[in-house]
């Protein structure tokens, strides 16, 4: 079952390999190990996101380095990636945050001219697609978290790495299962290659994830019929930035995110998020701490990635997932408006 899962993945990505895992940050873990980072390496990524983007990179003795975002579509700035490279950068992670794609034509540029690959991380963005490819293809691997919340779910958790190279893919299913493999010349034998991780995902998830999966083009459009129904009914707010498609994208809209401007006599975010929670409308703040600013990497504190640190204040996710009809999606639009406009 696991098998026929990972071939309609990679079938349904547009790649050669899937590797079926227990998490998404399990997918990252395993991305990087089979890049061979480790001590003293360098891994670039985006400040504007989860932090299973950026923990697997100190699980292998490694060190993070923080990247801005770009203002419109809030995925990893090129620009600030390449002022980041050094000697020691082993690997660039582009996270598709939200479902709006990352600008992948200049992240592997950039990657490709200082020989560093690429890792798309696409937990969020199962369905999003760029030039009528869906992403998944366009790095050295990719990370897809299935977590019950995403845009499909194998059951709770689970995630798989793609990738067009065989020996990615090799590697990452030995990784998984403790570093086991056969013994070449010694048929139905197996031993440990290497120090491996408990990092399988059952069969029992696997057939959830095959039904799920078989649904992931009804679900996606049904994600982006109610996003396109906020958005014309927030159009023209004062004050509100409506989520960007970037043109020859396809957006999954896991996340439907508005940014408030600051403007004198305009409340913040936080208090129009605190309105809308009093108000029945479960709206939070979107990634209200970038990364480089908590506590478990603070010997970043001291970095300055202005355009993430400012949309950490002025994001706000709304309502948008498919099990809600028109009369809801109106009502959060109506508490939204009356709020930004209060």
């Amino acid at each position: 079952m696991v098998e026929e899962f990972e071939s309609a993945l990679a079938a349904g990505q547009g790649v050669e390999h899937a590797v079926a895992v227990s998490s998404g940050t399990a997918a990252v873990h395993l991305a990087l190990h089979a890049l061979d980072v480790g001590p003293g390496d360098e891994v670039i990524v985006p400040a504007h996101t989860f932090i299973g983007s950026a923990s697997p990179v100190t699980y292998l003795g490694a060190r993070p380095v923080f990247a801005d975002v770009t203002p419109d579509t809030h995925c990893l700035d090129p620009d600030s990636v390449k002022s980041l490279l050094t000697g020691r950068t082993k690997a660039i992670v582009a996270v598709h945050i939200n479902g709006c794609a990352a600008d992948m034509k200049a992240l592997s540029a950039v990657g490709a001219a200082a020989g560093v690959p690429v890792i798309e991380d696409m937990a969020q963005a199962l369905g999003t697609g760029i030039g009528g490819r869906p992403v998944g293809g366009f790095g050295d691997l990719a990370c897809v978290s299935l977590f019950e919340q995403k845009v499909i779910t194998s059951g709770g958790e689970g995630g798989a790495v793609l990738t067009n190279n065989p020996a990615y893919a090799e590697r990452v299913r030995r990784l998984r299962s403790h570093g086991e493999g056969p013994i070449e010349g010694r048929p139905g034998l197996i031993w440990a290659h290497e120090v491996g991780y408990n990092y399988r995902l059952t069969s029992v998830q696997a057939a959830v994830g095959l039904a799920q999966h078989a649904r992931l083009g009804a679900m996606v459009e049904a994600r982006r019929r109610n996003a396109a129904r906020l958005s014309e009914r927030l159009v023209g707010v004062d004050g509100l930035e409506l989520p960007v498609e970037p043109e020859g994208t396809v957006h999954a809209f896991w996340k439907y995110v508005v940014r408030v401007v600051p403007a004198a006599g305009r409340p913040p975010a936080a208090e129009i998020a605190a309105t809308l929670r009093s108000r029945g409308v479960p709206v939070l703040l979107r990634y209200p701490f970038p990364l480089h600013k908590q506590p478990a990497f603070a010997e970043h504190q001291g970095v300055s990635l202005p355009v993430a640190e400012r949309l950490s204040q002025e994001l706000l996710a709304l309502p948008s997932h498919p099990g809600l009809a028109k009369g809801h999606l109106d009502h959060v639009a109506d508490e939204v408006r009356r709020a930004v406009s209060a």
